[in-house]
Protein backbone atom coordinates (compact mmCIF):
# COMPACT_ATOMS: atom_id res chain seq x y z
CA UNK A 1 0.00 0.00 0.00
CA UNK A 2 1.37 3.25 -0.88
CA UNK A 3 0.38 6.71 0.55
CA UNK A 4 -0.93 9.74 -1.29
CA UNK A 5 1.71 12.50 -1.67
CA UNK A 6 -0.14 15.18 -0.48
CA UNK A 7 -0.59 12.77 2.83
CA UNK A 8 3.17 12.05 2.74
CA UNK A 9 4.08 15.52 2.35
CA UNK A 10 2.08 16.51 5.68
CA UNK A 11 3.33 13.99 7.90
CA UNK A 12 7.09 14.85 6.41
CA UNK A 13 6.93 18.29 7.19
CA UNK A 14 5.24 17.37 10.75
CA UNK A 15 7.83 15.16 11.02
CA UNK A 16 10.65 18.48 10.09
CA UNK A 17 9.00 20.62 12.71
CA UNK A 18 9.01 18.31 15.40
CA UNK A 19 12.93 17.63 14.95
CA UNK A 20 13.69 21.15 14.55
CA UNK A 21 12.33 21.64 17.82
CA UNK A 22 13.77 18.54 20.27
CA UNK A 23 17.05 19.48 18.46
CA UNK A 24 16.89 22.82 20.01
CA UNK A 25 16.33 21.60 23.17
CA UNK A 26 19.25 19.73 23.71
CA UNK A 27 22.22 21.23 23.75
CA UNK A 28 21.47 24.12 26.82
CA UNK A 29 21.20 20.61 28.77
CA UNK A 30 23.68 18.89 27.68
CA UNK A 31 26.60 21.22 28.19
CA UNK A 32 28.54 21.94 31.65
CA UNK A 33 31.47 23.96 32.06
CA UNK A 34 34.75 22.62 34.95
CA UNK A 35 36.48 24.67 36.55
CA UNK A 36 38.97 24.89 39.93
CA UNK A 37 37.59 26.50 42.98
CA UNK A 38 39.69 27.40 46.65
CA UNK A 39 36.15 27.87 48.22
CA UNK A 40 36.59 24.65 50.15
CA UNK A 41 39.69 25.54 51.99
CA UNK A 42 38.52 28.99 53.24
CA UNK A 43 41.15 31.35 51.68
CA UNK A 44 40.99 34.68 51.70
CA UNK A 45 43.57 36.70 49.39
CA UNK A 46 46.37 34.47 49.77
CA UNK A 47 49.40 36.41 48.61
CA UNK A 48 51.00 33.60 47.58
CA UNK A 49 49.20 32.06 44.75
CA UNK A 50 50.91 28.81 44.85
CA UNK A 51 49.59 28.66 48.44
CA UNK A 52 46.00 28.62 47.41
CA UNK A 53 43.97 25.23 47.25
CA UNK A 54 41.82 24.17 45.03
CA UNK A 55 38.88 21.33 44.17
CA UNK A 56 37.63 20.70 40.75
CA UNK A 57 33.72 21.64 39.83
CA UNK A 58 31.38 21.27 37.12
CA UNK A 59 28.09 23.86 36.89
CA UNK A 60 25.89 24.58 34.09
CA UNK A 61 26.65 26.89 31.55
CA UNK A 62 25.07 29.96 33.11
CA UNK A 63 26.56 29.77 36.66
CA UNK A 64 23.93 27.59 38.19
CA UNK A 65 24.52 24.41 40.49
CA UNK A 66 27.86 23.91 41.00
CA UNK A 67 28.76 20.91 41.95
CA UNK A 68 32.36 19.71 43.77
CA UNK A 69 33.94 16.76 41.85
CA UNK A 70 37.10 16.55 43.73
CA UNK A 71 37.40 16.26 47.91
CA UNK A 72 40.57 15.76 49.05
CA UNK A 73 43.10 18.21 51.02
CA UNK A 74 45.32 18.11 47.94
CA UNK A 75 44.96 21.12 45.65
CA UNK A 76 43.29 20.04 42.04
CA UNK A 77 43.19 22.34 38.59
CA UNK A 78 43.50 22.63 35.26
CA UNK A 79 40.22 20.20 34.31
CA UNK A 80 40.26 19.50 30.74
CA UNK A 81 37.40 17.45 29.28
CA UNK A 82 37.57 14.21 26.98
CA UNK A 83 36.17 14.35 23.68
CA UNK A 84 33.20 12.28 24.37
CA UNK A 85 32.54 14.28 27.81
CA UNK A 86 32.80 11.31 29.95
CA UNK A 87 36.38 11.97 31.70
CA UNK A 88 38.30 15.24 32.88
CA UNK A 89 42.02 15.01 32.98
CA UNK A 90 43.11 17.48 35.94
CA UNK A 91 46.35 18.09 37.38
CA UNK A 92 46.80 17.35 41.62
CA UNK A 93 49.54 17.14 44.29
CA UNK A 94 48.51 14.98 46.83
CA UNK A 95 52.04 13.81 47.43
CA UNK A 96 53.73 17.19 47.39
CA UNK A 97 54.44 16.91 43.31
CA UNK A 98 51.80 17.81 40.78
CA UNK A 99 50.75 14.89 38.81
CA UNK A 100 48.15 14.02 35.95
CA UNK A 101 45.33 12.39 37.15
CA UNK A 102 42.10 11.37 35.28
CA UNK A 103 38.34 10.48 36.58
CA UNK A 104 35.26 10.40 35.50
CA UNK A 105 33.00 13.29 35.35
CA UNK A 106 30.89 12.49 38.42
CA UNK A 107 33.87 12.79 39.98
CA UNK A 108 34.38 8.59 40.48
CA UNK A 109 37.04 6.14 39.66
CA UNK A 110 40.34 8.98 40.14
CA UNK A 111 43.35 7.31 38.55
CA UNK A 112 47.13 8.59 38.91
CA UNK A 113 48.52 8.45 35.40
CA UNK A 114 51.88 10.19 35.62
CA UNK A 115 54.33 9.91 38.82
CA UNK A 116 57.26 12.47 38.46
CA UNK A 117 59.55 13.77 40.63
CA UNK A 118 59.38 17.13 39.80
CA UNK A 119 55.69 17.90 38.17
CA UNK A 120 53.44 17.48 35.53
CA UNK A 121 50.54 19.62 34.46
CA UNK A 122 48.61 21.00 32.03
CA UNK A 123 46.88 18.29 30.40
CA UNK A 124 45.30 18.70 27.13
CA UNK A 125 43.06 15.44 25.31
CA UNK A 126 43.60 14.61 21.39
CA UNK A 127 40.65 14.55 19.35
CA UNK A 128 39.89 11.18 19.37
CA UNK A 129 40.47 10.88 23.32
CA UNK A 130 43.41 8.22 22.56
CA UNK A 131 46.50 10.57 24.02
CA UNK A 132 47.15 13.50 26.26
CA UNK A 133 50.02 16.00 25.91
CA UNK A 134 51.44 17.66 29.19
CA UNK A 135 53.84 19.68 30.23
CA UNK A 136 56.71 17.40 32.35
CA UNK A 137 59.39 19.26 34.69
CA UNK A 138 61.74 16.55 34.18
CA UNK A 139 64.97 18.63 34.37
CA UNK A 140 63.47 21.33 32.03
CA UNK A 141 60.09 22.18 31.00
CA UNK A 142 58.93 19.94 27.82
CA UNK A 143 55.68 19.32 26.29
CA UNK A 144 55.06 15.70 26.70
CA UNK A 145 52.60 13.17 24.68
CA UNK A 146 51.01 10.03 26.83
CA UNK A 147 48.70 6.98 25.72
CA UNK A 148 45.00 8.78 28.00
CA UNK A 149 46.18 5.00 30.30
CA UNK A 150 49.23 6.97 31.16
CA UNK A 151 51.67 4.53 28.85
CA UNK A 152 54.23 5.54 26.51
CA UNK A 153 55.30 9.08 27.76
CA UNK A 154 57.10 10.44 25.47
CA UNK A 155 58.82 14.06 25.16
CA UNK A 156 57.65 15.94 21.89
CA UNK A 157 59.63 19.61 22.15
CA UNK A 158 63.18 18.48 23.58
CA UNK A 159 64.38 21.88 23.95
CA UNK A 160 66.58 23.56 26.73
CA UNK A 161 63.83 26.47 27.44
CA UNK A 162 60.77 25.85 29.24
CA UNK A 163 57.82 24.51 27.26
CA UNK A 164 54.03 24.43 28.44
CA UNK A 165 50.36 24.72 28.46
CA UNK A 166 49.89 22.99 25.32
CA UNK A 167 46.35 22.39 23.14
CA UNK A 168 45.43 19.76 20.84
CA UNK A 169 44.21 21.30 17.44
CA UNK A 170 40.69 19.80 16.35
CA UNK A 171 41.64 18.02 13.52
CA UNK A 172 44.46 15.93 15.65
CA UNK A 173 47.79 17.30 13.36
CA UNK A 174 48.98 19.88 15.82
CA UNK A 175 49.71 20.99 19.19
CA UNK A 176 49.99 24.60 20.03
CA UNK A 177 52.30 25.65 22.94
CA UNK A 178 54.28 28.53 25.13
CA UNK A 179 57.75 28.44 24.99
CA UNK A 180 60.56 31.43 26.28
CA UNK A 181 62.91 30.10 23.49
CA UNK A 182 63.29 33.43 21.92
CA UNK A 183 63.55 35.33 24.64
CA UNK A 184 60.09 35.91 26.22
CA UNK A 185 57.10 33.86 25.88
CA UNK A 186 55.43 33.19 22.53
CA UNK A 187 53.31 30.77 20.88
CA UNK A 188 54.07 28.31 19.04
CA UNK A 189 52.89 25.03 16.95
CA UNK A 190 54.31 21.70 16.86
CA UNK A 191 53.45 18.69 15.24
CA UNK A 192 51.36 16.31 17.06
CA UNK A 193 54.20 13.15 16.12
CA UNK A 194 56.66 16.12 17.02
CA UNK A 195 59.78 18.15 14.44
CA UNK A 196 60.25 21.73 14.33
CA UNK A 197 57.78 24.04 15.63
CA UNK A 198 56.67 27.04 13.72
CA UNK A 199 56.32 30.91 15.73
CA UNK A 200 53.14 32.06 16.11
CA UNK A 201 53.23 35.37 17.94
CA UNK A 202 56.27 37.02 17.54
CA UNK A 203 56.44 40.10 20.51
CA UNK A 204 59.40 41.58 22.07
CA UNK A 205 57.12 42.20 24.99
CA UNK A 206 54.61 41.01 26.06
CA UNK A 207 54.19 37.85 26.87
CA UNK A 208 51.94 35.31 25.06
CA UNK A 209 50.61 32.38 26.50
CA UNK A 210 47.80 29.64 27.48
CA UNK A 211 46.92 29.05 23.57
CA UNK A 212 43.46 27.26 22.50
CA UNK A 213 42.14 26.14 19.51
CA UNK A 214 38.85 27.45 18.48
CA UNK A 215 36.62 24.65 17.52
CA UNK A 216 36.67 24.66 13.33
CA UNK A 217 40.47 25.15 13.77
CA UNK A 218 40.51 28.33 11.98
CA UNK A 219 41.62 30.36 15.23
CA UNK A 220 43.89 30.39 18.32
CA UNK A 221 42.32 32.68 21.73
CA UNK A 222 45.15 33.25 23.65
CA UNK A 223 46.61 35.38 26.67
CA UNK A 224 49.14 38.38 26.16
CA UNK A 225 50.08 41.26 28.72
CA UNK A 226 52.73 43.23 30.04
CA UNK A 227 53.04 44.33 33.46
CA UNK A 228 52.09 42.79 36.68
CA UNK A 229 48.47 41.09 36.95
CA UNK A 230 47.98 43.07 33.47
CA UNK A 231 46.63 40.58 31.02
CA UNK A 232 44.42 40.55 28.35
CA UNK A 233 42.53 38.01 25.94
CA UNK A 234 43.11 38.03 22.22
CA UNK A 235 42.14 35.97 19.33
CA UNK A 236 44.25 35.64 16.25
CA UNK A 237 43.96 32.89 12.60
CA UNK A 238 45.70 29.75 12.83
CA UNK A 239 48.60 30.92 11.29
CA UNK A 240 49.38 33.53 13.76
CA UNK A 241 47.64 36.72 11.62
CA UNK A 242 44.59 38.86 12.40
CA UNK A 243 45.43 39.03 15.88
CA UNK A 244 42.43 41.09 17.95
CA UNK A 245 42.39 42.35 21.37
CA UNK A 246 38.81 40.65 22.80
CA UNK A 247 39.04 42.17 27.14
CA UNK A 248 40.04 45.11 27.88
CA UNK A 249 40.18 45.98 31.54
CA UNK A 250 43.54 47.68 32.71
CA UNK A 251 45.38 46.26 35.14
CA UNK A 252 43.22 42.59 35.59
CA UNK A 253 44.32 39.05 34.76
CA UNK A 254 42.43 38.00 31.64
CA UNK A 255 43.04 34.39 31.13
CA UNK A 256 42.74 30.50 30.37
CA UNK A 257 40.32 31.25 27.45
CA UNK A 258 38.53 28.26 26.83
CA UNK A 259 35.48 28.38 23.49
CA UNK A 260 32.20 26.53 23.74
CA UNK A 261 31.88 23.77 21.51
CA UNK A 262 29.96 25.78 18.76
CA UNK A 263 32.30 28.54 18.64
CA UNK A 264 30.34 31.33 20.14
CA UNK A 265 31.17 31.95 23.70
CA UNK A 266 34.96 32.11 25.10
CA UNK A 267 34.65 31.23 29.09
CA UNK A 268 38.10 32.86 30.99
CA UNK A 269 38.82 33.50 34.51
CA UNK A 270 39.48 37.15 35.49
CA UNK A 271 40.51 39.17 38.82
CA UNK A 272 38.84 42.44 37.11
CA UNK A 273 36.36 42.30 40.50
CA UNK A 274 38.95 42.30 42.61
CA UNK A 275 39.56 38.01 42.86
CA UNK A 276 39.54 35.56 40.31
CA UNK A 277 36.14 34.53 38.94
CA UNK A 278 35.01 32.57 35.56
CA UNK A 279 33.64 35.30 32.91
CA UNK A 280 32.11 34.30 29.72
CA UNK A 281 31.65 36.34 26.92
CA UNK A 282 30.68 36.27 23.05
CA UNK A 283 33.49 35.37 20.65
CA UNK A 284 33.72 39.05 19.72
CA UNK A 285 34.71 39.74 23.41
CA UNK A 286 31.04 41.66 23.84
CA UNK A 287 28.65 40.64 26.71
CA UNK A 288 31.36 39.39 29.09
CA UNK A 289 29.27 38.05 31.56
CA UNK A 290 30.48 37.05 35.64
CA UNK A 291 29.28 33.31 36.04
CA UNK A 292 30.93 32.13 39.63
CA UNK A 293 30.89 35.31 41.31
CA UNK A 294 32.61 34.04 44.36
CA UNK A 295 33.90 37.11 46.49
CA UNK A 296 35.57 35.17 49.17
CA UNK A 297 37.14 32.05 46.82
CA UNK A 298 39.25 31.90 43.62
CA UNK A 299 37.63 30.56 41.06
CA UNK A 300 40.61 29.41 37.62
CA UNK A 301 40.69 27.19 34.78
CA UNK A 302 37.28 26.75 33.21
CA UNK A 303 36.90 24.24 30.39
CA UNK A 304 33.57 23.76 28.58
CA UNK A 305 32.40 20.01 28.47
CA UNK A 306 32.41 18.47 24.86
CA UNK A 307 28.90 17.63 23.69
CA UNK A 308 28.10 14.23 21.24
CA UNK A 309 28.65 15.19 17.74
CA UNK A 310 25.17 15.33 16.73
CA UNK A 311 24.52 18.19 18.58
CA UNK A 312 27.62 20.11 17.57
CA UNK A 313 25.44 21.47 14.89
CA UNK A 314 23.09 23.51 14.62
CA UNK A 315 18.82 22.23 14.72
CA UNK A 316 18.42 23.69 11.44
CA UNK A 317 21.47 21.68 10.01
CA UNK A 318 20.36 18.59 11.77
CA UNK A 319 17.10 18.93 10.78
CA UNK A 320 18.13 19.07 7.47
CA UNK A 321 20.11 15.67 8.06
CA UNK A 322 17.63 13.67 9.73
CA UNK A 323 14.69 15.14 6.91
CA UNK A 324 17.39 14.13 4.19
CA UNK A 325 17.05 10.41 6.20
CA UNK A 326 13.46 10.91 6.65
CA UNK A 327 12.53 11.50 2.74
CA UNK A 328 15.07 8.46 1.91
CA UNK A 329 12.98 6.18 4.35
CA UNK A 330 9.53 7.60 2.76
CA UNK A 331 11.14 6.58 -0.85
Amino acid sequence: MTFPKRIMKQVLTYLLSLLIALASQVPATAMKIAFASSRDFGEIRVQNFADVKFNIYVMNVDGTNPIRLTKSRASDTGPTWSPDGKRIAFTSNPNGVYDIYVMDADGSNITNLTRSLTGDFGAAWSPDGKRIAYGSNRGNEEIFVMNADGSNQTNLTRHPKADRHPDWSPDGTKIAFTSDRDGDREIYVVDAEGGKPVQLTKNLFPWDRAAAWSPDGKRIAYTSGGGVGDFEIYVMDADGSNIVQLTNNPGATDDSADWSPDGTKITFRSDKEGIYDIYMMDADGSNPVNLTQKQFARDISPAWQPIPRLLEVSPQEKAVTLWGQVKRDAE
